[in-house]
């Protein structure tokens, strides 16, 4: 069984070990490949690695196979690639973007029609899953597949950081104007008379908590 309490930083650490020695003959993936940073990796000698970062030692290769590391993988958003039947993208969930949001359906449907790339948000995901490996919010650092398991998994929302009267109708979103946010945050990114900047909910996020410690 694969060990609890991996977070993505364990396997990135794994990842530059890998970069740095290679991978032993023996530990080679004849199937799966793990993308991390763009590049490919063993997925089950990356989770033994990543233990070590864990729980100070190398976890085993005979307690786990290798269809249980990718399924693992699989499950928490990362970007497996099958060599027999091609990509395997991990699953992106849709979310109405911000049509609930307090700036009304009108100022919703005036959003949508000036921008806008109707796939700039699953753009944007996918971007972040083949960079990062996973999905989590911008400001607070929410995973919701690390909360809700399989529930989660995939999801998260498109925040656009460019106000749609800057637009002025006469260009599309730009990948890097989305940001990927939980639902709260999103909400309170548009809570207001301004639409707030992720650095500035980022730094009443940290003034909250320092008062409250």
């Amino acid at each position: 069984m694969i060990p609890k309490g991996f977070k993505n930083k364990h396997f990135l650490k794994a990842a530059s070990e890998i970069d740095k020695n290679g991978v032993p003959a023996s530990r080679q993936s004849y199937r799966y490949d793990l993308l991390l940073n763009g590049k490919k990796y063993p997925p089950k000698y990356v989770i033994s690695i990543a233990n070590k970062f864990l729980s100070g030692e190398e976890f085993p290769s005979y307690d786990f196979n290798a269809v249980e590391a990718k399924d693992y993988f699989m499950r928490r958003e990362y970007r497996i690639l099958d060599r027999k039947t091609g990509a395997k993208k991990s699953k992106i969930v849709s979310e109405d973007d911000e049509s609930n949001f307090p700036e009304g359906k009108e100022k919703f449907k005036e959003h949508r029609s000036l921008e806008r790339d109707s796939n700039i948000s699953r753009k944007a995901k996918e971007l972040r899953l083949d960079q990062v490996g996973e999905l989590r919010c911008d400001v607070c650092d929410f995973s919701f597949s690390d909360t809700y398991g399989e529930q989660g998994a995939g999801f998260i929302e498109a925040h656009h950081t460019t106000p749609i009267f800057e637009l002025d109708g006469q260009r599309k979103t730009k990948i890097e104007e989305i940001a990927l946010v939980c639902s709260n945050c999103h909400r309170m990114l548009h809570s207001g008379v301004q639409l707030l900047t992720i650095e500035e909910l980022k730094k009443i996020i940290a003034e909250q908590k320092q008062m409250v410690t």
